[in-house]
């Protein structure tokens, strides 16, 4: 399989003040990935390898006020190697609008 989608959904208590400020970053992984929109409240994430991830999510309202929720991503090795060759995986991580 070339591709693994993975949805977040955070729930923020004061969500209702706008406009919110979106950040998304790694905290523990593998180096080998990439944020495609790091400041978006859905982004992909892409040249993911086998291992752990840990991806963070911090959203601030206009008030400066912040919440954080983290996530954990596993990428696990595909069972068959022959079909696998040279292959990455994809995720999409996704929080409410």
């Amino acid at each position: 399989m070339k591709l693994i989608f993975f949805l977040l959904f955070p729930v923020f208590a004061n969500a209702q003040v706008k406009p919110l400020l979106y950040q998304w970053r790694k905290i523990s992984g593998p180096s080998q990935y990439k944020i495609v929109s790091p400041k978006s409240a859905t982004t992909k994430v892409t040249n993911l390898v086998a291992g752990k991830y840990l991806f963070e999510l911090k959203v601030t309202n206009s008030k400066n006020l912040s919440a954080r929720d983290t996530m954990v991503l596993n990428v696990k090795p595909p069972l068959n190697k022959a079909l696998a060759k040279n292959e990455t995986v994809t995720a999409i991580i996704k929080s409410p609008n």
